[in-house]
């Protein structure tokens, strides 16, 4: 993985695959911890305590043969995340869902560029249209100032009635929304 937004967008896709129906996701800097953390928390059908351990083994995969060898996703984003001063912690229930959280030193050498946050949130609202997404960013400056944005696709859904959220002014809103919010808390880009 080239950077962290498809490490989000791989825990994004087990998310909707274990049949969730809301996807929270919160992507924050601190700048005065020197710390950028990312939590997924989704309600699908969950693991249990062996399957949990399996997903963080290179060599496992809950995929038919067809599908794929083996999953790198999530062993990955925790090797990431380790190697970069951080800590990776993912927990799971049955019937309840999963929940992961990554962090990685800020200012690490060796840190993955954070990426294209905003096509990675358009790209799964649109690809999974039947999940809700709460979507939190958050920037907390070296001066103690936080910014912060938050887009939640149940009370834009309530807003849009009848009107898919793919419908295409719905799609230019989302872009605009999520470009504007990015921009304003000063999200990394790079």
């Amino acid at each position: 993985m080239q950077d962290l937004s498809l490490h989000i967008l791989d825990i994004i896709e087990n998310s909707a695959r274990a049949s969730s129906q809301l996807i929270d996701i919160t992507i924050g800097i601190d700048e005065i911890k020197n710390v950028i953390s990312i939590e997924i928390n989704d309600d699908g059908t969950g693991m249990d305590q062996q399957t949990l351990e399996n997903a963080q083994n290179p060599f496992y995969t809950s995929k038919s043969e067809r599908q794929k060898k083996v999953g790198l996703g999530i062993p990955l984003f925790k090797q990431n995340a380790e190697w970069c001063n951080g800590m990776f912690l993912m927990t799971s229930v049955i019937n309840e869902g999963t929940s992961l959280k990554a962090e990685f030193q800020y200012d690490h050498i060796d840190r993955m560029p954070l990426g294209n946050v905003q096509d990675t949130m358009i790209g799964s609202i649109l690809g999974h249209s039947d999940i809700d997404f709460n979507i939190r960013l958050y920037h907390i400056h070296k001066h103690n100032e936080m910014s912060e944005f938050v887009l939640d696709t149940r009370i834009i859904k309530s807003e849009l009635g009848d009107i898919p959220i793919t419908w295409p002014d719905v799609i230019q809103y989302l872009n605009e929304t999520l470009n504007e919010g990015i921009k304003n808390i000063k999200l990394e880009e790079f």
